[in-house]
């Protein structure tokens, strides 16, 4: 049975995930900020723990912030753009196995975006780590993914505009079970 972690299993794109694999025939592992708090000090090497305890077939890492420009700077990398390099890098290192990572980045990777700067940069970095590691990892196998979805319909998204008092675009929000059915469609 091939076993499947989540990253980031408290949101509702990971949420939707979790609802539509429990049918499939995987064992699941769920990460949550009860298991790890991606900010510590400490989270990579309980992370590296993790991964060799659980020993996955795929992980999908679906952590992330939506904030504003007063948002820390070191926190919003750490948790956009640090845990997939943690993940790479423990890969890098342990290239024996056979893996799928998937990432969840963002459409606004490459657009700006005055009123959420960092988490455009940090999205913008996380696609450059994905970009050159799938390089990295061409001979082995680790096959490395990145979905850049659209703006979804969350929670998250919803506090968003609410704290910062942004009216939201016209724009159509996309449900997550959309998105969760196209990673899927990855492994």
């Amino acid at each position: 049975m091939k076993k499947i972690l989540i990253i980031g299993s408290d949101g509702n794109l990971a949420k939707c995930i979790i609802d539509e694999i429990k049918s499939l025939n995987f064992k699941l592992f769920k990460i949550s900020r009860k298991e790890i708090d991606f900010n510590s000090s400490t989270s990579k090497l309980l992370l590296n723990r993790l991964l060799k305890k659980i020993e996955p077939n795929i992980i999908i890492n679906c952590v992330g912030v939506f904030k504003n420009n007063d948002f820390d700077f070191e926190s919003m990398f750490k948790l956009n753009t640090k845990i997939s390099w943690d993940l790479i890098d423990h890969y890098r290192l342990n290239r024996k196995k056979k893996i799928k990572i998937i990432l969840v980045g963002s459409s606004a990777y490459n657009k700006p975006r005055k009123n959420y700067i960092l988490y455009v940069a940090s999205k913008s970095a996380l696609n450059s780590i994905v970009k050159s590691s799938k390089d990295l990892f061409l001979k082995s196998k680790i096959e490395l993914e990145i979905i850049n979805p659209p703006a979804m319909k969350s929670k998250m998204r919803d506090q968003f505009y609410k704290s910062n008092k942004i009216k939201k675009k016209k724009r159509k929000e996309i449900n997550p079970m959309i998105i969760a059915r196209k990673i899927i469609n990855k492994f």
